[in-house]
C-alpha cells in the first residue's frame, strides 16, 4: 500500500442559511487508490454539514473538473498533496457542492424542436463536464457554455444535420454565445476538444462589428512606455499563458531568486487572456486582459514579463484598453523575458 497525507480546505456554502460562502481544513491519511468520492464520504464523516451531489459527480479540485471515480493518486500527482475543492460553479452554488444546474438544459432546448430527441439529448449529457469546465463562465455568467458548442459540432459536422443555420444562430447569440469563447482544458486528464470549437467557429466568420465613433475614439487610448534599464526594487509577475512552459518558468524564477529579485504569483498566470479573441470580440478581450495584468500589479507586481512575443505585442496594444474597460490605471512595465534575462544577469555580475 502506498498512502498520501492531503492537506484539504473544502468549499461550504448553503444558500438557505448562509450569507457567504466559506472553506474548512481537513486532513488525511489515504491510499492512492482511494476514490475522490470516498474522500468527500472522510469530510462528510467529519463535518456533517458537508454536501455533494449523489449522482453525477463532478466537482472541481484545485480548479479542475474532477469525477468522483478519479483515484487519489492520480490527482495527487498532478496537481500536489495540497487540494482545494469547490463546486462546479461557486455562483451557482446552492449547498457544498451542489450547484443549480438547470442552465445546462437550457441550453439544448433552444435548438430547434426537430433536434430536441431524446437521442440528442443523451448525448448532450454526457457533455455535462465540459459545460461547466467552460473558463469563460469567470467572466460572463450568462455564457451558453461549451457543451451546446460541441453538440453543435457533432450535429453540423459529423451528422450534416439540415438545421446548420438554426444551430450556429442559436450558439452565435451576440451577447453570451460562441465569441466568448476561448476554450482552455479544464477537464482532470481530459482530451481537449479545441479542434471541434474552432471548426464551429470558422463556420461563423466572426469579425468585430464596431461603429466609426468607437474607431476614433480608439485613437485616443492611453499608451504607455516599456523602457526598464534596471530591476531595482521591482517585483516581476511571469505570465506563462500555457502549462506547457511551466518548467522554463521555473529556470526564470530561479534566475531572479539568484539576483534577489521577487517573482509574484498570481492565479492567471497560466491562463489564456483574450489573444485568441481580440479580432472580434475586443471588449471581452480586453476584459479578460486586464483581469490578468491587474491581479498581477495588485499582487504587488510593477514589471508584467511575457514568455513569447506574441503575448508580449498583445499585452502591450491591450493594455489601454484594458484600463477603459476595468475603470483603472495598470500601472506595469510590459517586457519580454528576454529582456528580463539581461537584467538579471546584470543584476548578478
Amino acid at each position: 500500500m502506498s498512502n498520501v497525507n492531503l492537506a484539504m480546505r473544502a468549499f461550504f456554502f448553503n444558500a438557505k442559511t448562509d450569507y457567504l460562502p466559506y472553506y474548512k481544513p481537513f486532513k488525511f491519511t489515504l491510499d492512492k487508490s482511494t476514490k475522490l468520492s470516498k474522500v468527500l464520504e472522510l469530510i462528510k464523516q467529519e463535518e456533517r454539514n458537508f454536501s455533494y451531489p449523489k449522482e453525477n459527480l463532478y466537482f472541481r479540485v484545485n480548479g479542475f473538473v474532477v469525477n468522483g471515480d478519479e483515484e487519489l493518486g492520480e490527482v495527487v500527482n498532478k496537481l500536489g498533496s495540497e487540494l482545494t475543492i469547490d463546486p462546479l460553479s461557486t455562483y451557482r452554488a446552492s449547498n457544498g457542492l451542489v450547484i443549480d444546474d438547470s442552465d445546462f438544459l437550457e441550453q439544448f432546448y433552444k435548438l430547434p424542436k426537430d433536434l430536441q430527441t431524446q437521442e440528442n439529448l443523451e448525448y448532450y449529457k454526457t457533455l455535462y463536464p465540459y459545460h461547466y469546465a467552460s473558463e469563460t463562465f469567470n467572466y460572463k455568467k450568462n455564457y451558453i457554455g461549451d457543451a451546446i458548442i460541441l453538440l453543435a459540432h457533432k450535429l453540423i459536422v459529423e451528422e450534416s444535420s439540415e438545421y446548420k443555420e438554426e444551430i450556429l444562430e442559436v450558439i452565435n447569440d451576440y451577447f453570451s454565445g460562441i465569441r466568448y469563447c476561448e476554450y482552455e482544458n479544464n477537464i482532470f486528464n481530459g482530451e481537449s476538444v479545441e479542434s471541434k470549437i474552432e471548426a464551429v467557429k470558422s463556420m461563423l466568420h466572426l469579425k468585430d462589428e464596431r461603429g466609426f465613433l468607437d474607431k476614433i475614439t480608439s485613437l485616443a487610448i492611453k499608451k504607455r512606455k516599456h523602457d526598464i534599464d534596471s530591476l531595482d526594487r521591482s517585483n516581476i509577475a511571469l505570465y506563462i499563458g500555457s502549462q506547457d512552459l511551466a518548467g522554463t518558468s521555473g529556470e526564470i524564477k530561479n534566475l531572479a531568486l539568484e539576483a534577489g529579485v521577487k517573482v509574484v504569483d498570481f492565479d492567471l498566470a497560466y491562463k489564456k487572456a483574450g489573444q485568441s479573441l481580440v479580432g472580434y470580440n475586443r471588449d471581452f478581450a480586453s476584459l479578460k486582459a486586464g483581469r490578468a495584468m491587474l491581479e498581477a500589479f495588485d499582487s504587488g507586481a510593477d514589471l508584467f514579463v511575457c514568455m513569447n512575443e506574441v503575448d508580449l505585442k498583445y499585452f502591450r496594444e491591450i493594455q489601454g484598453y484594458s484600463e477603459k474597460v476595468a475603470g483603472r490605471d495598470i500601472e506595469l512595465k510590459i517586457i519580454s523575458v528576454e529582456t528580463l534575462k539581461s537584467l538579471l544577469e546584470g543584476a548578478v555580475a
